[in-house]
């Protein structure tokens, strides 16, 4: 009886010891698993600006007319005639059908004075937006469009056609100087600059347009052109690097 008693002892430490060892060996992954979510103790972690600058190859103008007229009927005709004059001009500097969007068109009436039901009239408007890439040709759009009844532009604005390429190339210099930056503080550190560990773009997006403000009015003097100055357009963007040391 006694030796039965030892041996089914024995047999329960022999299981105990058997499922402490199987839980040790569960246990091995979740220990590793933390082990490699805490941050990496040795990296160096840097920001590099890129900057690029280029001249803008796209410009968008948007010009329209606005009238008023005693009809609803001679309001919507003369605008109609207007703008269809407007868009024969600019087509006929190269301008592609595509590249002429309607962006604004509103009717609305006009009270006489001291009366709120009274209509003296009415006024209409109609917009366009107007993509031109050849640059050169950014004033005669304006002139173009203003010698045939423009009497609104509202403004231009600068763009790139590819940004993307652009952007890599601003992303490519920022690499670039967050790697040296690294490798300074690595030098001051006495340590050596290893491989990158990660890479995070901490910029806008794209590049925006550069806008400029409106003017409006009657048609400029044909004999003088309208100049427009392209510039120059920053494409800025910020890397954040992390680098392994040793």
């Amino acid at each position: 009886m006694h030796s039965s008693v030892r041996t089914l002892a024995a047999g329960g430490l022999g299981a105990l010891i058997v499922a402490v060892a199987a839980m040790s060996a569960h246990a091995g992954p979740a220990a590793a698993a933390r082990t490699a979510s805490d941050p990496a103790s040795h990296t160096i972690s840097v920001s590099g600006t890129g900057k690029v600058t280029v001249v803008p190859d796209v410009a968008r103008v948007n010009l329209g007319v606005t009238m008023n007229q005693p009809t609803v009927k001679a309001a919507r005709a003369s605008a109609a005639q207007s703008m269809r004059d407007i868009i024969a001009a600019i087509k006929a500097l190269g301008v592609a059908d595509a590249d002429i969007q309607t962006t604004g068109l509103s009717l609305y009436p006009q009270y006489a004075n001291g009366s709120t039901t009274r209509i003296a009239g009415y006024t209409i408007s109609e917009q366009v937006q107007v993509t031109i890439r050849d640059l050169d040709k950014a004033g005669d759009v304006v002139d173009a469009a203003t010698a045939k009844g423009a009497t609104d532009v509202n403004g231009i604005s600068f763009e790139l056609a590819d940004p993307a390429k652009t952007m890599n190339d601003a992303r490519a210099a920022a690499i670039s100087a967050a790697r040296a930056s690294a490798q300074a503080m690595a030098s001051a550190g006495n340590v050596n600059l290893g491989a990158i560990v990660s890479m995070t773009d901490a910029s806008v997006a794209q590049p925006y347009p550069v806008y400029f403000g409106n003017a409006a009015g009657a048609a400029p003097d044909a004999a003088v052109k309208t100049p427009v100055q392209v510039g120059t357009q920053d494409v800025s963007v910020v890397i954040q690097v992390v680098f392994a040391i040793g």
